[in-house]
């Protein structure tokens, strides 16, 4: 089997933080076992690793069942599977690993289990059961001194509250995420942190702190070769410019970070990549080259269950249908991409979506439903702290 360089860093990275399951296995056996392994650009948990896909063979098959493997293999195994988007096949490892690790009366496998279910739920967009299962997680890890476990249930937290709004306490777990990170000087988690702290001073309309952490993050992740952050950046820095109007600049950050998914074969940043080119279509007037963007992303996360994706692409096909003239597709597109966002407790995007209701209803001469939607608007940038977003659905209320 021919292993290439970037898959070699990889396995040394395996045996690194696996010495006990990597201590008999040869390197074609880590390939074997890590066979559907990806690479995630928006969680900083336990570590990811990209392979190529050989053939399956009975014989690792049967070595795949959980019911014959460790509590560890479990939990190696069903991390496989979720960054390749196969979450209930991963869920079955990681519960068999919880199992394992109580029979054991291993708690690190029990941490680490609570960990990943945790982030189960989290992709699911069900937050508050995420956040049960992460302070199970943490109280594990304090107790037995597991800091890099501690490093990266933090930040995990701060991604439950980030997609909530609930920026405040994104930051708070982030910072500690920080500051363990910093410690242990573990430069992936500084790249992965700095660039989820990118994302919420984003969503808060603080675009230079947002830059100044995006580039922080870029630094690391040029620093260790890792391709996977390097497009997460590129493809943040791309948002920002076009909130700013620079839609030119967008694309080629956008084209960048699109070029190295693609080489990756990662499906939910590649669907990413192909809306954010979409959205900067859009600022430029080209409304056919984004729906064709748009309609290869809702493709891609349709294909996963990526819930929170799709609630965006659906917005992202309204926001067109708007553009050309066609207000009462683009509030069908919104309110079914608003339906997700609702249940998975978006407050950031609902107020986005419940804004554009509003002004569509306005539009259209619909008085009641617009204050409607625009007051829920106000509401959520509120709670999420968007000032910007505040004054503005203010301004827009005072019209009615």
């Amino acid at each position: 089997m021919e292993i290439s360089p970037e898959m070699r860093r990889q396995i040394q990275e395996f045996r690194r933080y696996n010495p006990e399951l990597a201590s008999d296995m040869s390197d074609e056996d880590i390939v074997l076992l890590l066979q559907q392994a990806d690479l995630t650009l928006e969680h900083g948990g336990p570590m990811r690793f990209l392979v190529q896909q050989p053939d399956k063979t009975k014989e690792t098959l049967d070595k795949l069942d959980p019911s014959k493997m460790s509590a560890q293999e479990c939990g190696v195994y069903g991390e496989t599977l979720l960054v390749a988007g196969q979450w209930f096949e991963a869920e079955r490892y990681f519960l068999s690993q919880l199992e394992k690790g109580k029979q054991e009366d291993n708690l690190d496998q029990q941490a680490l289990a609570y960990g990943s279910l945790g982030n189960i739920y989290g992709f699911r967009g069900n937050g508050e059961q995420a956040l049960i299962l992460y302070h199970h997680a943490l109280s594990l890890a304090e107790q037995i001194g597991n800091y890099r476990l501690r490093e990266n249930i933090y930040n995990d937290v701060g991604e439950v509250y980030r997609r909530q709004g609930d920026y405040p306490q994104a930051i708070v777990f982030y910072s500690k995420s920080l500051e363990i990170a910093t410690m242990l000087g573990n430069e992936e988690s500084l790249a992965v942190v700095y660039g989820n702290l990118g994302i919420v001073y984003k969503n808060q309309g603080n675009f230079e702190e947002a830059i100044k952490a995006y580039e922080k993050s870029l630094e690391y992740s040029f620093r260790q070769g890792i391709d996977r952050l390097t497009a997460n950046q590129y493809g943040n820095l791309g948002a920002v410019y076009g909130l700013q109007g620079q839609y030119s600049k967008a694309i080629d950050f956008h084209e960048k970070s699109l070029e190295i998914c693609l080489r990756l074969g990662n499906q939910k940043t590649t669907a990413d990549a192909y809306g954010n080119i979409g959205v900067a279509h859009i600022g430029m007037g080209n409304y056919s080259a984004a729906r064709t963007m748009f309609q290869k992303a809702v493709e891609i996360m349709n294909r996963m269950g990526d819930e929170p994706g799709i609630a965006l692409s659906y917005g992202n096909l309204g926001l067109v249908c708007q553009k050309e003239g066609d207000p009462k597709q683009a509030i069908s597109f919104y309110k079914q991409g608003l339906t997700v966002l609702e249940r998975i407790g978006d407050k950031y995007n609902s107020a986005r979506f419940n804004n554009n209701l509003g002004l569509l209803y306005y539009d259209l001469g619909q008085s009641v439903e617009a204050r409607f939607h625009l007051l829920k608007a106000q509401r959520f940038f509120q709670m999420v702290g968007d000032e910007k977003g505040v004054w503005k659905t203010t301004q827009e209320l005072q019209r009615l």
